[in-house]
């Protein structure tokens, strides 16, 4: 019986220790300041990066690809039955895309949220 009472004790004791120990750890991490980066760019319209529909003429895939391309922009999707490849771009590089005669229109892709918010 004595030898339950013990493990009883050494329990709550172990649990204390842990709790003394973890709780100052975590509230040291709190209140440490966050370094930023030197070398971030401060982001406006101009140049944040946005996703685009780059709707091309059908029959030049190729070309509006290359296109896609040659302005150094990332294509993440591709609609081939719509004739759409889905870039990431920012707005002066689509000014540019859009200035070739394969490219139909170019639009931002547009936002969706569900109906509840």
């Amino acid at each position: 019986m004595a030898q339950q009472g013990v493990r009883f004790q050494l329990r709550y004791v172990s649990i204390f220790w842990a709790l003394v120990l973890v709780v100052p750890m975590a509230y040291s991490h709190q209140s440490t300041p966050v370094t930023e980066s030197t070398n971030i760019t401060e982001i406006t319209k101009d140049n944040r990066l946005n996703r685009y529909y780059v709707k091309y003429q059908k029959g030049g895939k190729g070309t509006a690809t290359a296109l896609v391309k040659k302005y150094d922009l990332a294509i993440v999707d591709v609609i081939p039955t719509r004739n759409i490849l889905i870039v990431f771009a920012d707005k002066q590089s689509i000014q540019k895309l859009v200035k070739n005669t394969v490219i139909e229109y170019v639009e931002l892709e547009p936002i969706r949220n569900f109906y509840s918010q």
